[in-house]
């Protein structure tokens, strides 16, 4: 992946005051594999979200698992958003990241959980404080209902096109992947609660 060459498959233009939207396969430039004994202490970040009623970051410290989200790697700027559909599974950033940085309307105090794994895990480097472990993503339910009446029907939903053409170049649906972690601290309500003080000062 790291290297892949770019090339833009689809466009969808915002209008006077909307973003334009920019879909590419392959990755940036930037993007390079990189071991979890580099980065260090990884941090992801929640957004204080819940799974019928109970936030995400206990979910994730009661399991000790992450799992990936629906949407690729995106670079979003005031009039443009840059979808790198390839790049897709469990986002991290490293705990000296500012938050502000990362467009998710992040606050000081919004739910994180600060985290290592096994050190032969592969992962990717996109951009400063953007990191990545490939895994499949999860394709929303709705979606991917559509895609099953597309096979059997070979009718073709509106403005899904490009979406069932790279869960194809992809092999079909997949399996979503939980990704084992073992949880330093964590970040619930403003408080954080650290789980393994010895990982703080020697993550490897």
């Amino acid at each position: 992946m790291a290297g892949a060459p770019l090339q833009q498959v689809n466009f969808v233009n915002g209008g006077m005051n909307g973003q334009d939207l920019y879909f590419y396969q392959g990755a940036p430039s930037s993007t390079r594999k990189i071991r979890p004994v580099e980065v260090g202490i990884m941090r992801h970040w929640t957004s204080n979200a819940q799974v019928n009623g109970t936030p995400v970051v206990a979910l994730i410290v009661n399991s000790g698992l992450l799992k990936a989200g629906p949407r690729p790697y995106i670079i979003p700027e005031s009039h443009r958003a840059d979808y790198y559909q390839d790049l897709h599974g469990v986002f991290f950033t490293t705990p000296d990241f500012p938050p502000g940085q990362l467009w998710m309307g992040l606050q000081p105090d919004s739910d994180f959980i600060d985290f290592v794994v096994n050190p032969g895990m592969g992962s990717l480097y996109l951009a400063p404080g953007n990191y990545l472990f490939p895994c499949p993503t999860k394709v929303q339910s709705w979606i991917a209902e559509e895609y099953l009446k597309w096979k059997r029907t070979g009718v073709m939903p509106a403005g899904m096109n490009h979406t069932f053409a790279q869960i194809d170049r992809e092999g079909g649906l997949q399996d979503p992947l939980d990704m084992p972690i073992t949880v330093v601290r964590y970040q619930k309500n403003g408080k954080i609660t650290v789980l393994r003080p010895d990982l703080l000062k020697n993550p490897y």
